[in-house]
C-alpha cells in the first residue's frame, strides 16, 4: 500500500434542516466560528465552520435535509490535549440543557458524547497513553477527582490481559 498517498481526516459536511438552531449550536455552545457562508451549486445554505485557525472549516452545514430523515452521523470526534479539557466540556453542554450527554471511558480514550440539535452525536475525547482491545466503554463518574479518574482508568487498562502502552500499539500499527 505504499503507493497510497498519505491521507489525513479533513472535513465533514452534514445536511442539516434548520441552519440557524445548528449554527448557533456550534458557535454558542461549543464554541465554533463561521468562517463562511454562501450557496451551494444546487443553491442550499451552507456554513463553514471551525475552532482550528489552520483549518478554514472543520465542519460544513448544507441545509435540505428533510425533518423526517434521521440523521446519518454516527458520530463526530474532536480530540482535546488535556482530560480536564472533557470535563470542561461535560460542563459546558450539561449546563446548556443538552440531553443524553454522556461521559465514556474508553481505556484508550477518555470521551463526553451529546447530541447536536439535530441529533448527530458528538465526542470530545482525550487519548490516555493505554491501549487496551476496543470496543470498550464504562461510565466515567465525573463527582471524582480528575486524578481518580485517570488512576482507575490506568489501573483497570493495566488489568485488561490485551493491555500495552499507545506507543508501543502505534509502533505496531506502523509496521502493518
Amino acid at each position: 500500500m505504499s503507493d497510497l498517498p498519505e491521507m489525513k481526516f479533513g472535513h465533514i459536511g452534514i445536511n442539516v434542516t434548520e441552519m440557524q438552531p445548528m449554527v448557533d449550536f456550534y458557535t454558542k455552545v461549543l464554541g465554533f466560528t463561521v468562517t463562511d457562508r454562501g450557496k451551494s451549486s444546487r443553491g442550499g445554505e451552507l456554513a463553514f465552520i471551525s475552532r482550528d485557525p489552520e483549518e478554514h472549516h472543520q465542519i460544513v452545514l448544507a441545509d435540505g435535509k428533510p425533518a423526517d430523515n434521521a440523521s446519518t452521523v454516527n458520530q463526530m470526534s474532536f480530540k482535546v490535549q488535556e482530560f480536564s479539557q472533557v470535563r470542561d466540556m461535560y460542563k459546558r453542554v450539561t449546563k446548556a440543557g443538552v440531553p443524553a450527554v454522556a461521559p465514556i471511558d474508553h481505556g484508550a480514550a477518555l470521551s463526553v458524547y451529546f447530541p447536536d440539535p439535530e441529533g448527530n452525536r458528538f465526542e470530545v475525547y482525550w487519548s490516555t497513553p493505554w491501549y487496551i482491545e476496543q470496543p470498550h466503554a464504562k461510565p466515567i463518574d465525573f463527582s471524582m477527582s480528575d486524578d481518580e479518574i485517570l488512576g482507575a482508568c490506568e489501573a483497570k487498562c493495566k488489568a485488561d490481559p490485551t493491555f500495552q502502552p499507545m506507543d508501543e500499539w502505534k509502533a505496531k500499527f506502523g509496521n502493518w
